[in-house]
């Protein structure tokens, strides 16, 4: 045996561990399924939130980031708002609504979010299955192009 060969024989209680801690590896790299199940309701939704939106409003393209805590109801009226858009510059808006409207057993509804006085987005929204995002997307609002996404803090 050459000293490159014996590198490759390691001693049966070596090859043993290097096999357990590589099986360890895989097992805690594989993918897995959201351990949620059954219905989506609003009270899933219930704590602190943070919305990035993109998007062509009202003051043309720009992008915000929205902070709200829901009640098990699925409201929030201490939304705060901060934008940077094209028309409007930087701006911040406190005491805004964010309200989930509707949501379906599967996830998919409608959430409605205000910006001041008639200011508002309707989105349709899809809650991911262990509830910890939901994106957003306006289709209802003339004028209004946005789409986002959510994530529980």
């Amino acid at each position: 045996m050459n000293q490159n060969q014996r590198h490759l024989h390691l001693p049966r209680p070596a090859r043993a561990a290097l096999l357990a801690v590589l099986s360890l590896a895989v097992i805690v790299m594989l993918p897995t399924q959201s351990s949620a199940t059954g219905n989506v309701v609003k009270a899933d939704l219930a704590g602190a939130w943070q919305v990035t939106l993109y998007g062509q409003g009202g003051c043309g393209v720009g992008t915000t980031v929205v902070n709200f805590t829901l009640n098990s109801s699925g409201s929030a009226t201490n939304a705060t708002e901060k934008s940077h858009s094209v028309g409007c510059g930087d701006t911040t808006s406190t005491g805004n609504t964010f309200t989930i409207q509707t949501l379906n057993s599967n996830g998919g509804g409608t959430a409605s979010l205000s910006c001041g006085i008639g200011c508002g987005f309707t989105f349709s929204i899809q809650v991911s299955p262990d509830r910890s995002t939901f994106n957003l997307v306006d289709i209802t609002d003339p004028n209004n192009f946005l789409m986002g996404v959510a994530i529980h803090q």
